[in-house]
């Protein structure tokens, strides 16, 4: 998760990993329950701006909400 999500830049900084563990909860949930792609970007674009209170990036936060939801497969596979 840190290199495709990382929106305060922690990656290369093995001290700060647990940083974005408080999220990963609410993640996996919407991610097990089906949640749409639009769910899953507004549960990231809240982290990004209002809990972490930073601008957020909309193309690389879309673009990992379409990958996460890839991930999980449909009732029909």
């Amino acid at each position: 998760m840190h290199v495709d999500w990382d929106p305060i830049g922690i990656a290369d900084l093995t001290d700060q990993m647990g940083e974005y563990d408080p999220y990963l909860a609410g993640l996996c949930s919407l991610l097990i329950n089906h949640a749409s792609e639009k769910e899953v970007f507004d549960y990231l674009w809240n982290v990004e701006t209002e809990s972490i209170g930073l601008r957020g990036d909309r193309e690389a936060t879309t673009k990992f909400a379409s990958w996460l939801c890839s991930l999980i497969p449909t009732d029909g596979e």
